[in-house]
C-alpha cells in the first residue's frame, strides 16, 4: 500500500520500513480514528501520514519533497495540507494515546526501583519574519541574554514521560501572548480546533495542569512530575497535589512565595539562613521539612539545598512534595529532567521543528505533532538497540544459559585457552606450560583459588 511513496535510495527505504514498522507495531491507526483522522475517499490516513514522518528525516520540507517527486506520487501539495490544516482533527487525544501504548511496552523493560515521572518545559517555536502567522506574538525568551530578548512566535508548552533511559514526548500546547501578530479564526466552540486556540491563550501554569489532566485521563502513568523554577510556586505543587501525583521541581528564591517553617511563614532565602549548613563535599548543603500552605491547606515539602556547580558560592534550591525521599534520590530524580532539553535540541537541530512554514494555527500544530512522532520512532529504535530486555523471551533464555555457567568452569576455560596459545609456541615444553599456568593460578585472590580447587576436586571424585 506504501509503494506510492518515492524509494529513491536505500537510506529512504530504511526510513519508510522503520515508520511503517512504527506505525504497525503501536497500532496508530486505532488512536487516529479515535482522533478523528478517519478519511471516507482518496489516499489513505496512513499513506499520508507515513509521508509527512518520513519528510521529518530529510533536509526538506514536505513541499519542497513533493516538488522534486511529484511524478512519483500519486497526491497532490493540497492533499496533504489539507490533512494538517483539518480542525476536526484532536492531536491532543492522538499523542496521548499513541505514548500511553508505547509506554506501557517499555515500563516492563525498566526496574522497579527506577522512578517514572512527567516534565513539563517549554521552549521558544520561532517564527521571525512572520506577519500573517494565526496567533503568533511576542514572545520573552529567557533563555537569550542581553537584547533581542523578545521574538516572534509562540512559547512551546511541552509535557513528557521519562524514565531516565528514554523519553516520550506525550502532550503540549502552542502557547500565545498578549501582542498577537494576528488574531485567532473563529470557530464553533464545541470544535477541537476551537479548544486548541482557547488553550493557547490561557495561563501556562494552567495548561500545564491541563495537559497532565489529559495524559492521565487517556492512560499514561507516573508517580512525580518534575519541572524547572519558571513553573513552581506553592499553588503549582497543590495543584499537582490534587492530581494525586508528587512534585520534584526547583524553587524561585524570591520574597514573595513563603513557606511554614518554624511556625513562621518564610521565604527559602530566609529559611537558608537561619540554619546550620553541612559541611565538607556534600551533595547537599541543607534539607528541611517544611509546609506550602493553600487555601488553608498545608501540603508537606523537603526542601534540598544544593551548591550550584557553576557559582560555588550560590546555592540551588530543590523541592519534593513526596517527603519519604531522601535528598540524594530528590537530587538524582531532578537530574531526570534534562532529558526534555535533549528532546528540544533533537527536533529543533534534526527533526525541523519550528521549520514548517504555513500560517494556520492548525497546521503549525500538526506538524509538530508529526516531529514528535518521529522523535517517538526514534527513541523507541533506539531503546530497542541497547535494552537486551527488548528481545523478549530470548534474552531470559540466554541470562540463564550464562548463569549456569559457573565460575570455576569460566576459569578452566581460560586455562585451556592459555594452554592452546602456549602450545603453538614450538620452543616451550611441557614442564614451562604447566609452570606459567601455576603461576597465573597462584596470583588468583585466595577465595578464587579455593573455589576452583573446590569445583576441581568434585568434578574428578
Amino acid at each position: 500500500m506504501l509503494n506510492i511513496i518515492t524509494q529513491k535510495t536505500q537510506d529512504s527505504d530504511k526510513i519508510l520500513s522503520s515508520v511503517d514498522d512504527f506505525y504497525s507495531t503501536f497500532n496508530l491507526s486505532s488512536a487516529a480514528r479515535k482522533s478523528n483522522m478517519t478519511k471516507m475517499k482518496g489516499i489513505p490516513f496512513r499513506v499520508l501520514f507515513t509521508y509527512l514522518i518520513c519528510t521529518i528525516f530529510s533536509n526538506q520540507s514536505a513541499y519542497r519533497n513533493h516538488l522534486m517527486n511529484k511524478d512519483e506520487l500519486s497526491f497532490s501539495d493540497k492533499t496533504f495540507r489539507n490533512l494538517l490544516n483539518d480542525g476536526r482533527i484532536n492531536w491532543s487525544k492522538f499523542m496521548c494515546l499513541l505514548s500511553s501504548t508505547i509506554w506501557s511496552y517499555i515500563t516492563p523493560l525498566t526496574s522497579n526501583d527506577r522512578k517514572s515521572a512527567f516534565v513539563i518545559d517549554d521552549t521558544m517555536y520561532v517564527r521571525e519574519n512572520a506577519k500573517k502567522v494565526e496567533l503568533a506574538a511576542m514572545q520573552h525568551d529567557h533563555a537569550t541574554k542581553g537584547k533581542n530578548k523578545y521574538k516572534k512566535g509562540f512559547k512551546q508548552l511541552m509535557l513528557g514521560i521519562t524514565d531516565g533511559a528514554t523519553f516520550l514526548p506525550v502532550n503540549f500546547s502552542l502557547q500565545s501572548g498578549k501582542n498577537k501578530v494576528a488574531q485567532a479564526k473563529e470557530f464553533d466552540g464545541r470544535s477541537n480546533a476551537f479548544k486548541r486556540r482557547a488553550k493557547a491563550q490561557r495561563k501556562a501554569t494552567d495548561v500545564a495542569i491541563e495537559l497532565l489532566q489529559e495524559a492521565l485521563k487517556y492512560g499514561v502513568k507516573a508517580n512525580y512530575v518534575l519541572f524547572d523554577s519558571w513553573f513552581s510556586s506553592p499553588v503549582m505543587l497543590k495543584k499537582i497535589n490534587d492530581l494525586k501525583l508528587f512534585t520534584v521541581c526547583m524553587l524561585k528564591k524570591t520574597t514573595t512565595h513563603h513557606y511554614l517553617f518554624e511556625g513562621k511563614m518564610q521565604d527559602v532565602k530566609t529559611i537558608f539562613s537561619k540554619c546550620r549548613k553541612r559541611r565538607g563535599r556534600s551533595r547537599y548543603l541543607l534539607s528541611v521539612e517544611v509546609m506550602a500552605v493553600v487555601d488553608r491547606q498545608e501540603i508537606p515539602v523537603k526542601l534540598v539545598y544544593v551548591r550550584n556547580r557553576n557559582k560555588r558560592n550560590e546555592y540551588l534550591v530543590l523541592a519534593s512534595t513526596d517527603i519519604q525521599l531522601t535528598e540524594n534520590e530528590i537530587i538524582e530524580l531532578y537530574g531526570k529532567r534534562w532529558s526534555i532539553e535533549v528532546y528540544f535540541k533533537m527536533c529543533k537541530s534534526h527533526l525541523r521543528l519550528g521549520k514548517y512554514q504555513g500560517i494556520s494555527y492548525d497546521g503549525i500544530f500538526a506538524h509538530s505533532v508529526i516531529v514528535m512522532v518521529g522523535y517517538m520512532i526514534l527513541a523507541v529504535k533506539h531503546r530497542q538497540e541497547t535494552d537486551d530486555r527488548t528481545i523478549g523471551d530470548l534474552f531470559y533464555l540466554l541470562v540463564t544459559e550464562l548463569s549456569d555457567i559457573s565460575f570455576a568452569e569460566a576459569i578452566q576455560l581460560l586455562l585451556n585457552l592459555f594452554r592452546d596459545a602456549l602450545e603453538s609456541e614450538k620452543h616451550l615444553d611441557e614442564k614451562i606450560i604447566n609452570g606459567v599456568l601455576s603461576q597465573f593460578l597462584e596470583y588468583l585472590p585466595a577465595h578464587y583459588k579455593n573455589r576452583f580447587i573446590e569445583v576441581k576436586k568434585t568434578s574428578y571424585s
